[in-house]
């Protein structure tokens, strides 16, 4: 194990101190969470238990890998960081054992470190990603119940809120994917929940807590950015007395410099644990080539926000305006978030119950101002808000288990049981029953849309009927979630091993998949006027050149790019087969 070079990584002892800081104030601070929560009855507990082993079950069923960015890259990068101790996003050239060209990190390094542990306590497989996801995302629950009793008060509405973060279906197929969103997620919840317990009791230890636990959501997800200003708001409305004390001794001439210094301490320790994700943000941050070298949120779009905000909105109702017939929702849990929305107003001078409203709108804001085609100022609709919704899944969870406790009229806890039984067969058997196209394929992601899947698909996600099962290779369902499809690995493994692959798709990450498999892997993306001499000696040296041909290079965007490369110096051979969308060819160089 200790012959990785991922040892020779400097950044990989300053990660592996971050979180080894943030399990021992977590695990210090437990007992206060105790404190908080013991009287809770046994039976609640119980019923906590049922709901957790029901999500963790769901979402343990599969395993598999989403989408490129989110799906691949994560797990690509803590290969070749465990490989090569370079912290790189993938391999656009060769295998994750010869890699001759790494493609530059799009993200910081939170969620590859924790799967680079895995890589060397378990050993290298491409699932650790989909299994760490899983994990965290089903302890996510236990957050929901947790945050939803100390902001509410009210055990059941607990309850309500964890049953209904475990049952949000876009949640529960992109958990089983590797995906870093509800990684991040979890650590962003216990942020919330540190937040609320260090208002409690005002400990160091806990407040320190809350900061390591923020700073590594960070890490996880550079968005979560947002969360900075989100706590400074609470920071200001929960403490205002305080502070204004403060202001006033200091114009007395007589002002608390302890707390000063203490302020200034944790302001100091969090900075410190940023550094590195702030060296990238400001000179590695690949955004920073878009907008005219506008850096991170300094992109920000007020002009192409609504857009992405509609979409955000459509999509609660399994509706899109792309022209893609999606299902990613509970519908009758969208309905009860939108009319818990108006009991915030009935309970108004409870500080507390705000924190979850202002924890989504903080995501919102940031999603629709600064994703999806906004970040190159374009305003175009990409559909990457399908996944981006993650971060919204909690608080989502939170404010409609509030609503469904309050909206119902048997609060007694001897129907508990059965209320909570009615309200998981509700939302699932609707959307079961009610599910249809809602559009027409056609539009931006024509060749995703349509009819996705079926009533036993979603079915199958509710009740899955398997746990553990390695499905990389054949998972079915919602093509704007499952990227590549089934065809790619069917048509990778008919290609003869040893061959060099010309793809549009990362697909390198794929490798421990195949026996013995010694295919390499050209991404077209990756093809520039810097790195154009490096993939032509490549090819030039390869007896077995097979390309995958896909709809990428009918896209103009791509024509200047790899698409070029290939015209310019391959021809095809002969086409080998095809597989469902995908024509195979045979290549050779001109």
């Amino acid at each position: 194990m200790f012959g990785y070079k991922i040892f020779q990584s400097w950044l990989f002892y300053f990660m592996l101190a971050h979180f080894s800081l943030l399990v021992f104030l977590v695990a210090i601070n437990a007992r206060r969470t105790w404190e908080e929560v013991k009287k809770i009855d046994k039976k609640i507990w119980l019923l906590l238990l049922v709901i957790f082993l029901y999500g963790f079950w769901v979402r343990n069923a599969q395993y598999w890998l989403g989408p490129h960015t989110d799906g691949y890259v994560a797990q690509e990068s803590a290969h070749l960081w465990v490989l090569h101790g370079q912290f790189v996003k993938s391999c656009a050239l060769g295998t994750h054992a010869d890699c001759q060209l790494f493609e530059q990190v799009l993200a910081p390094p939170g969620f590859p470190f924790l799967i680079a542990l895995a890589h060397l306590v378990f050993g290298i497989h491409s699932l650790n990603a989909s299994v760490i996801s899983a994990i965290l995302s089903s302890l996510t629950i236990l957050l929901a119940f947790l945050i939803a009793y100390l902001v509410f008060k009210k055990e059941e509405a607990g309850l309500y809120a964890a049953l209904v973060f475990s049952l949000i279906p876009l949640n529960i197929i992109n958990s089983q994917s590797g995906e870093a969103r509800p990684a991040g997620l979890f650590f962003a919840g216990l942020a919330l929940l540190l937040f609320i317990l260090a208002q409690k009791n005002g400990r160091p230890a806990v407040w320190l807590a809350w900061l390591a636990s923020l700073s590594y959501a960070i890490y996880i997800r550079q968005e979560s950015y947002v969360l900075v200003p989100f706590f400074l708001f609470f920071l200001l409305v929960f403490n205002w007395p305080r502070i204004k004390s403060w202001f006033l001794s200091l114009l007395s001439g007589r002002p608390d410099f302890k707390g000063l210094f203490m302020v200034a301490s944790f302001a100091l320790f969090f900075i410190i644990l940023q550094l590195p994700v702030l060296h990238w943000l400001l000179f590695n941050n690949p955004y920073s080539t878009y907008q005219g070298g506008k850096i991170g949120f300094l992109a920000l779009s007020l002009k192409t926000a609504a857009l992405p905000a509609w979409a955000f909105f459509l999509q609660f109702f399994n509706l899109s305006p792309l022209g893609s017939g999606i299902w990613h929702y509970d519908l009758l849990v969208s309905l009860v978030f939108l009319a818990a929305a108006a009991l915030l107003f009935s309970y108004w001078k409870e500080k507390e119950h705000w924190l979850p409203w202002g924890f989504f709108g903080a995501y919102f804001l940031v999603y629709c101002m600064l994703f999806d085609g906004n970040i190159s100022g374009t305003g175009a609709l990409t559909g990457d808000y399908y996944r981006r919704s993650l971060m919204f899944h909690l608080p989502m969870a939170i404010i409609a288990g509030w609503g469904f406790y309050s909206f119902n009229p048997m609060k007694g806890r001897r129907f508990l049981a059965l209320n909570l039984l009615l309200v998981f067969l509700a939302a699932a058997s609707f959307n079961i029953i009610s599910y249809f196209p809602f559009s027409k394929p056609g539009g931006a992601l024509s060749y995703f849309s349509g009819r996705m899947v079926s009533r036993e698909q979603i079915s199958s996600v509710y009740f899955p009927g398997v746990i553990f099962q390695d499905a990389r290779a054949d998972k079915k369902g919602d093509r704007s979630l499952i990227y590549p499809p089934q065809d790619y690995w069917m048509a990778i493994g008919r290609i003869p091993n040893g061959c060099l692959i010309i793809t549009s798709q990362h697909m390198v990450v794929t490798s421990d998949y195949f026996k013995d498999n010694r295919r390499q892997t050209a991404s077209l993306s990756l093809v520039n006027d810097e790195t154009e001499h490096l993939f032509l000696r490549e090819v030039k040296k390869n007896e077995c050149l097979v390309y995958i041909g896909d709809r990428l290079c009918s896209d103009p965007l791509f024509a200047d790019r790899g698409c070029r490369f290939l015209r310019d110096n391959l021809e095809k051979k002969e086409l080998l087969f095809t597989q469902g969308l995908l024509s195979v060819y045979k290549m050779k160089v001109k």
